[in-house]
C-alpha cells in the first residue's frame, strides 16, 4: 500500500492471506489417513463417519429396521393362525421372486452414467490460468494500451464463464441475479451490455464475449502488432477455443439432463425391493430349523447399506457441479471475486466505495512484465489505493 504524507511516500507490503479450506459436499479428503498404510488402515477408513456410507444411509436404514420390527411384531403377536399361514406363504413366494428385480445391473448401469457425467462436468469447469498465461506471454507490450488489451481479453473470457455458471449454479445466480449486476461487478461495461442486448438469440449468449476476445487477438496481430507471429496468435486462439469448448460442454449438460425414466426406474426398483424384503425376509415360525431365517436380517441389512449407499452417489452427483466460491476480500483480487460479509455471516455484493478502492481484478496476472522487458527488482504484492 502506497501513501503520501508531507511529501514522503511510504510503501507497505501486504501479506498474502492463507487460503481457507474448501469442503466439498460430495467427497471428503482422506489422503492423510492412508499416507501410512498398516494393518488397521482399512478399519480406520471403515469407521470414518464424515462423508462415509454410514452417514449417508443412517436415516433410511433406521426407518427400514423399525418397519421390519413392526411387521415382525404384527406377524408374531397380532395375527391369527390362518393369517400367519397366509403371511408365510406370501413371504416365501416374494422371496423367490425377488431375483426378478435385477437391482445390481440397474444400479451399476445408472451410477456409471451419472458418475461419468459428473466427472466430465468437473473436468470442464474451466480455469482461466492457461489462457491468462498465454495472453500474458504472447501478447507483448508495456504501454497502457497493451495492458488494457490483455486485461480485456481475459475479462471477456471470464464473463463468458460467468454467463454459463449463472445458468447451472444457484450460488452464482444469487451473486449475479441480473445482467446489471455483472456491470456492477466489473465483468461488463455499459456499452458492451448494450451490444449483448442487440444480439437477438433465444439461447445463452456466453459465446459472444469469446467472439470479442478472438477479434481482439486478431487485431493485436494485424493492427496493433502486439502479437509478433502467426504461431503466437494461433496459440492464443487455441487456448481460447479450448476454454470455450469447456463452457460449451457445461451448457450441453445443462440443456440435456439424464432422461427422467432412468432415475425413476432405479429409485423405484430400490425402494420396491426393500419394501418387499420387509415381508420376504421375516423369520417364519413354521420353517424347518435348517431353513429358518434370522430374527435379525443381517444379510438384508448389508444389502440395504450397499444398494442404498450406491444409490446415494446418484443423489449427490446428479446434475451438480462445483459452485463458484465467493471468497472474502483480498487486496490481490478484484471486486468481482468477493462480497462483503454481513452481520449474520452471509455475503453481500460489494459497495461502490469498495469497488473504487480496489484495483482492476485482472491486474495480478496481466500486469506481468513481458519477457522482452528486464526487471530492475523482483515484484512484490502491493496495492495502490487511489487518493
Amino acid at each position: 500500500m502506497t501513501k503520501e504524507k508531507n511529501g514522503t511516500t511510504t510503501t507497505t507490503t501486504i501479506p498474502m492471506p492463507n487460503p481457507k479450506p474448501r469442503l466439498s459436499a460430495m467427497t471428503v479428503n482422506y489422503n492423510q489417513e492412508v499416507s501410512s498404510v498398516n494393518s488397521f488402515t482399512f478399519v480406520k477408513l471403515l469407521m470414518t463417519w464424515r462423508g462415509s456410507i454410514w452417514k449417508s444411509v443412517k436415516c433410511e436404514l433406521t426407518m427400514w429396521i423399525l418397519a421390519f420390527a413392526a411387521v415382525q411384531s404384527v406377524y408374531r403377536y397380532l395375527m391369527t393362525e390362518d393369517q400367519q399361514k397366509f403371511f408365510e406363504y406370501a413371504a416365501v413366494h416374494l422371496n423367490v421372486r425377488l431375483v426378478h428385480i435385477p437391482l445390481t445391473f440397474m444400479l451399476g448401469f445408472f451410477v456409471t452414467i451419472v458418475v461419468d457425467r459428473w466427472r466430465s462436468v468437473f473436468t470442464n469447469i474451466g480455469f482461466i490460468e492457461n489462457v491468462a498465461l498465454s495472453v500474458g506471454t504472447l501478447v507483448s507490450g508495456t504501454d497502457h494500451a497493451a495492458k488494457v488489451l490483455r486485461r480485456t481479453i481475459i475479462r471477456y473470457l471470464v464473463l463468458s464463464q460467468v454467463l454459463v455458471l449463472r445458468d447451472i449454479s444457484m450460488r452464482v445466480r444469487r451473486r449475479f441475479p441480473t445482467m446489471e449486476s455483472l456491470v456492477t461487478g466489473g465483468f461488463l461495461y455499459r456499452d458492451e451490455l448494450e451490444k449483448m442486448y442487440k444480439c437477438e438469440t433465444m439461447y445463452n449468449k456466453y459465446w459472444l464475449p469469446t467472439h470479442w476476445a478472438n477479434q481482439l487477438v486478431h487485431k493485436a496481430m494485424f493492427e496493433t502488432k502486439n502479437v509478433d507471429s502467426v504461431q503466437s496468435m494461433n496459440s492464443v486462439l487455441m487456448n481460447i477455443k479450448e476454454f470455450r469448448q469447456s463452457m460449451e460442454m457445461l451448457t450441453k449438460y445443462d440443456w440435456v439432463p439424464i432422461p427422467i425414466a432412468y432415475p425413476q426406474v432405479v429409485f423405484l426398483a430400490v425402494r420396491v425391493y426393500f419394501i418387499i424384503c420387509l415381508i420376504s425376509r421375516q423369520y417364519l415360525l413354521s420353517a424347518p430349523p435348517t431353513e429358518a431365517q434370522s430374527v435379525v436380517p443381517v444379510m438384508t441389512i448389508l444389502q440395504f447399506i450397499f444398494f442404498v449407499g450406491w444409490m446415494k452417489i446418484v443423489d449427490t452427483c446428479h446434475d451438480s457441479c462445483p459452485p463458484l466460491k465467493l471468497e472474502e476480500p483480498d487486496d490481490e483480487k478484484g471486486t468481482m471475486y468477493w462480497c462483503h460479509p454481513t452481520k449474520n455471516g452471509s455475503q453481500a455484493p460489494p459497495t461502490a466505495v469498495a469497488i473504487s478502492q480496489h484495483k482492476n481484478p485482472f491486474s495480478k496476472v496481466l500486469n506481468m512484465v513481458h519477457p522482452s522487458q528486464t526487471e530492475s527488482s523482483p515484484p512484490s504484492y502491493r496495492l495502490e489505493v487511489p487518493k
